[in-house]
């Protein structure tokens, strides 16, 4: 563990050279792995607490370790979330977080909503963006069953305005096989959505 003002003054430094080169196309297991040793070092972790950031000495706060702090545990949570989620969680998460990007290293599959790929990725972007454009930061999952057709239907509800995605998930032992999209009114809606508030992933196709 880092103690003296040089050393606090070195890491800070490091830190900073860090983040300035921080790429989230990069190889993130790897990166993890580079970087264990230093956020070792400037990690307080009391037995059964959240780990917090070394980053204060003599009044001062040193802000990159307090950065590359929050963005190795942001990193690793994304990285092996996993270990503490399913599949069907883990996926139901990126899309309450409206990350297209963790989505795709998770639903990687070369085909989904009857989509290529990029496509689906590109539709799906185009949604978040909407959704975004509308003051929305997260979406809220409230799950109901349908007696239409006897599936379980996920409504992503954004928190500022209650714009929403209605989706159905082909999930097979809790793992997210496909995605597919509601467009048919006879699934019962939440009494509080406003049906003309569906944000739809098909109402435009890429420039190709």
């Amino acid at each position: 563990m880092i103690k003296t003002k040089g050393e606090f003054e070195e890491a800070n430094i490091i830190c900073q050279s860090i983040i300035d080169k921080y790429d989230i196309f990069s190889d993130m297991p790897l990166w993890l792995l580079e970087h264990k040793s230093l956020f070792n070092e400037i990690n307080i972790q009391p037995k059964g607490l959240p780990g917090i950031a070394n980053s204060n000495f003599e009044g001062v706060k040193y802000e990159f370790i307090s950065k590359f702090h929050q963005l190795y545990k942001t990193v690793y949570h994304d990285y092996n979330i996993l270990n503490e989620r399913s599949h069907l969680e883990t996926i139901i998460y990126f899309l309450e977080e409206m990350n297209s990007y963790m989505l795709g290293q998770y639903l990687d599959y070369d085909f989904i909503m009857n989509n290529e790929n990029p496509t689906f990725y590109y539709l799906l972007g185009m949604a978040f963006d909407e959704l975004q454009n509308r003051g929305n930061t997260k979406l809220q999952l409230v799950k109901s069953n349908c007696n239409s057709c006897n599936l379980y239907q996920y409504f992503f509800i954004g928190n500022n305005d209650s714009s929403y995605l209605h989706l159905q998930f082909k999930v097979d032992n809790n793992v997210v096989l496909d995605i597919s999209e509601c467009e048919i009114l006879r699934c019962l809606v939440p009494n509080k959505l406003d049906t003309e508030k569906q944000v739809f992933l098909n109402t435009e196709l890429p420039p190709f």
